[in-house]
């Protein structure tokens, strides 16, 4: 090996400089991503398939407007949402994400705050031209929403994610609905207006969802105590919907259901409820029979709605004046569960002690285990005297809205008469 003197180490490390560094090219296409290099600085590496080029190409529109995002939009004005280029679908952020469409449910759900948002997709054209659009925007940019435009030759898109029912321009990506699971209901508090609730065993993913409160809050008044409406074997999205939205109009403080033999409290019944979902607390049963029971221990009462005898001479216990003001007066019957035996009309649950109203399917109504754990049955009287075309009997959804009506209205002060009380 020959020596270099001193001059010639000198006059290479001059000529080093002078040469002009070639760009580091990004193997990897991940790499190439999240360092922000762009198609054009790696057109001629040859191991890029053209499927990875246009994932760099995507990735960097996205790039671009997230930081359009944060500094403003690319005309200079300020705003939170995505720039509306052309999507490819809907993706799911997470394995139990499920998707919300129409402008109620959608506001409710955000208005709410019970779930985990992911992403709101707002149509260009029906969303952002609905009269009501700006409350929902402000509502999703203070739940920290990030916000998709999408273009009208994508609406198929939103369509597709609503399973072909109406949109209005909205979708929202969530987390699933939260329903915790409870073996009982037990203490109650008129004064405080509170109850609580015996939680059932959860795993991780379940406790992230539903969350581990024991104590929720009513409404009391000052004058009732909990009312909780009980609904089982209701197999229609639709119905469960319209139960909920009843209930939490008229005043229920919580609908509970079973993990089985009940309609899931999926997209499509949320729609229906008009997002009266998403306020009113809902539990689930895994053993509807030890709930009551068990629920029944800790003071609670157990209206079964079920059909009464109406002939008053099979009622030997009630007087027929008794029997004659009701029939006058009312068209809700309560009645012993056991005894038969009928009281005064005027009777208000929800005054008297904390209340569960039980309802069934139409089709077969309440199962027998349910019924022999009831207190007290009550059923709504039929305006016909004679059934000539095979109608015998309400929609649930309606028939609950009735019963609730009835049960949350406020007593007169009128004391009631002798031989009417409930024991």
């Amino acid at each position: 090996m020959i020596p270099l003197s001193c001059c010639t180490r000198t006059a290479l490390r001059r000529c080093a400089t002078d040469i002009p560094r070639v760009p580091i090219r990004h193997k990897s296409l991940q790499a190439a991503i999240e360092r922000g290099a762009s198609v054009e600085n790696s057109r001629d590496n040859g191991s890029w398939s053209r499927s990875d080029r246009y994932e760099v190409q995507r990735q960097n529109r996205w790039n671009e407007d997230r930081h359009a995002n944060r500094k403003g939009g690319r005309d200079g004005s300020d705003r939170s949402h995505g720039y509306g280029y052309s999507l490819e679908s809907l993706p799911y952020s997470s394995a139990a994400s499920e998707f919300l469409y129409g402008y109620s449910s959608v506001f409710a759900a955000l208005k709410a705050g019970r779930r985990k948002f992911y992403k709101l997709y707002v149509h260009e054209t029906r969303g952002l031209k609905h009269h009501l659009y700006r409350p929902l925007i402000s509502a999703a940019k203070e739940a920290r929403v990030f916000i998709h435009i999408v273009k009208d030759k994508d609406v198929r898109l939103l369509d597709k994610a609503s399973s072909g029912r109406p949109h209005n321009g909205f979708v929202l990506e969530t987390s699933p609905l939260p329903r915790p699971p409870i073996v009982s209901l037990s203490a109650y508090s008129k004064d405080a207006g509170t109850f609580r609730v015996q939680l059932d065993k959860q795993t991780r993913e379940e406790r992230e969802v539903n969350g581990t409160a024991t104590i929720y809050k009513y409404k009391a008044g000052g004058w009732r105590f909990p009312f909780v409406m009980y609904v089982d074997g209701v197999l229609n999205e639709g119905n469960l919907g319209a139960i909920a939205r009843s209930a939490y109009f008229l005043g229920v403080d919580a609908i509970i259901t079973p993990t089985w033999k009940s309609a899931p409290w999926d997209h499509v019944a949320v729609k229906a409820s008009a997002g009266a979902a998403e306020a009113i607390p809902i539990f689930a049963v895994n053993q509807p029979a030890a709930f009551l029971t068990e629920s029944a221990r800790e003071g609670w009462r157990i209206y079964a709605s079920d059909a009464i005898n109406e002939n008053p001479r099979t009622d030997l216990s009630v007087s027929r004046s008794t029997s004659r003001d009701d029939d006058a007066s009312s068209a809700i019957v309560f009645a012993h569960a056991r005894q038969g035996k009928r009281f005064s009309s005027n009777h208000s649950p929800v005054a008297t002690h904390p209340t569960i109203l039980m309802m069934g399917s139409e089709d077969t109504g309440l199962p027998q285990s349910l019924l022999n754990v009831a207190h007290y049955k009550v059923a709504i009287r039929s305006g016909r005297q004679v059934d000539e075309v095979g109608v015998d009997s309400l929609n649930v959804s309606v028939a609950a809205s009735l019963l609730a009506l009835r049960f949350l209205e406020k007593p007169s002060k009128t004391t009631p008469k002798a031989g009417n009380s409930l024991f």
